[in-house]
């Protein structure tokens, strides 16, 4: 469980927001959870105090008045006996210097103690990183600063509160509502202030290497909150994607801290329901708040540069998540659906298939995604009969003599990830030595693998074996074959070994007549060059039947033979 708070989620309309998890009264040690006030069982277990905050809202109006005064005494400012501003000016940071909220330094080793009498050279170093953290998402990295609070906490300088908040809590950023509001309607914005450890002791990343990445994390929460703002109207209001840009940014920060290696086995080890099927990407849950999926930052930054992240909260500006993204990647000649695919088969390459120079820089230290299916191949066939949610990925292996066979289906409608009421959608995959399922694919061993889920547009798959790290068979053959105009969405046509951005595609009856040619952009899909067609291009002019399809790709030249069924 990270131990950060979760940015806002609940559009309150009861006169209280918060980003983080637990919260507690000033100078009296930890805070308490909103849950503890109520006295009520919370609507999930564990220390982010998120859905606690969830279920006060939903039922606000059922709380007793007292109830209601406490929680609003509990999420106000602290106060403290001391303050003093950052070398820049541009932080004031509050604190004790007597009492449980005191705070102190540390010493290295196994072992940590406080050190007595150190209180001022903690707060140099809360000073220090605050005005870093600064230094690197405004002026390097160009994220808007947050917004001033005008008088509050004594002046117009970003208020830093340091308090006791246990062993689990790092930091918290927290607002008011309506007193912190600027931007109200569908979509609002806040300013904030922020709350971190006062010593860090006992954490799992701590002293000085905690506070660090605390620093880089909570501030760019308020930068979020202040300048860009949540989307009531999203489910959850896309909070996962808050904190996995935020640790994302401890990532960018401080490249040697690794305390996100501590939540990536809840991606791929357990990021899934009690049906082994993987949650959507947008989920935002107790246990799954997003800061196990940063290695998407990763990815697109990586991929695209690290102001693709940038680009994507400016848009938020005008979209939700989601829809800001999509916009974003068009800019880049890509869409959501291809990128979220390549990002799946990336996350094939961690752990001992890690590849230098390739994917993600420090792969080989993090886990291996543990297989949704898993299953050995008997010599005539294994089928899998599941379903998938809305942008999730899944991962079925089977065990075939000598190697393994890994499917990554990649389900890609984002759609239906930010709907409310969006199901599974089933699929069945069968792996067999002969009469496959139509269409299917040649893999390794002269295997045949189908794929045949009830929407085919939704999907996107590629097959791989363990024994090479590399594509499982002929992953030069059309997909899907045959083609059903009336179902399938399009046409791929791989071509290995392509440099060229555009191709030429003929199709040709079985007298060599040509009956339709066209030129199309040539797109990445799981690391690969394909050309796709639009099945609606073939609607008119192309009857059913088996078809010579010729691909002009600069100097290379490919064919096939492809049924089409209209």
């Amino acid at each position: 469980m990270k131990r950060f708070t979760s940015t806002m989620i609940v559009l309150l309309a009861w006169s209280v927001g918060t980003l983080c998890a637990q919260v507690a009264t000033s100078s009296v040690g930890p805070r308490r959870s909103i849950s503890g006030i109520l006295g009520i069982s919370p609507a999930s277990t564990g220390k982010c105090g998120t859905n606690d905050l969830i279920f006060a809202s939903l039922h606000w109006n059922e709380l007793s008045a007292q109830a209601r005064n406490s929680i609003q005494k509990v999420l106000s400012r602290p106060t403290k006996q001391k303050d003093r501003l950052s070398r820049t000016g541009r932080f004031r940071i509050h604190y004790d210097t007597t009492g449980s909220d005191s705070p102190s330094m540390i010493t290295n080793g196994s072992n940590p103690q406080k050190i007595p009498n150190s209180v001022e050279q903690y707060i140099d170093s809360v000073a220090a990183d605050f005005d870093a953290a600064w230094a690197l998402e405004v002026n390097a990295l160009g994220f808007l600063p947050p917004p001033s609070d005008g008088t509050q906490g004594g002046g117009p300088e970003y208020d830093v509160y340091v308090s006791e908040l246990g062993t689990d809590l790092f930091g918290q950023t927290l607002w008011s509502d309506p007193g912190d509001l600027i931007a109200s309607g569908t979509r609002r914005t806040f300013s904030t202030y922020i709350e971190i450890d006062n010593d860090f002791l006992g954490m799992r990343t701590p002293g000085m290497d905690g506070l660090r990445i605390t620093c880089a994390h909570e501030f760019h929460h308020a930068i979020q909150i202040g300048n860009y703002g949540f989307w009531s109207n999203m489910p959850n209001y896309d909070f996962y994607f808050y904190e996995l840009t935020a640790v994302w940014m401890e990532h960018m920060a401080y490249g040697s801290i690794h305390d996100y290696y501590y939540d990536l086995p809840n991606y791929f080890e357990r990021f899934r329901n009690s049906q082994n099927q993987p949650y959507s990407f947008t989920t935002y849950m107790s246990g799954y708040q997003g800061y196990e999926r940063s290695i998407w930052a990763q990815y697109l930054s990586k991929r695209f540069g690290t102001d693709i992240m940038r680009q994507i909260w400016i848009g938020v500006i005008a979209d939700p998540i989601l829809v800001s993204i999509g916009k974003v990647l068009q800019g880049f000649g890509t869409t959501l659906e291809s990128e979220f695919s390549q990002f799946s088969y990336w996350n094939y390459f961690t752990a001992e298939r890690a590849q230098t120079g390739k994917y993600y820089d420090n792969a080989a230290d993090w886990p291996r995604f543990l297989p949704n299916v898993s299953s050995t191949f008997g010599g005539l066939s294994s089928s899998v009969s599941s379903a998938g949610l809305p942008l999730s990925t899944q991962f079925c292996q089977f065990a075939v003599p000598g190697d393994t066979v890994t499917a990554i289906l990649v389900n890609v409608d984002a759609t239906g990830a930010v709907s409310p009421s969006a199901s599974a959608t089933a699929y069945q995959l069968q792996l067999s030595s002969s009469n496959a399922s139509t269409p299917y694919q040649k893999v390794t061993g002269g295997l045949s693998l189908s794929f045949v889920p009830a929407d085919k547009s939704l999907w996107r798959t590629l097959y791989l074996q363990s024994s090479t790290k590399s594509i499982a068979g002929a992953a030069s053959d059309p997909f899907p074959n045959p083609l059903r105009v009336s179902q399938d969405a399009k046409l791929g046509l791989p071509l290995g070994g392509s440099t060229e951005k555009k191709a030429v595609v003929y199709f040709l009856n079985a007298a060599l007549e040509l009956v339709l040619s066209r030129e199309y952009n040539v797109t990445e899909s799981f690391g690969l060059p394909v050309l796709f067609v639009p099945s609606s291009d073939l609607r008119n002019g192309v009857p059913s039947g088996v078809y010579f399809v010729k691909v002009m790709c600069g100097d290379k030249e490919f064919q096939w033979k492809v049924a089409i069924l209209q």
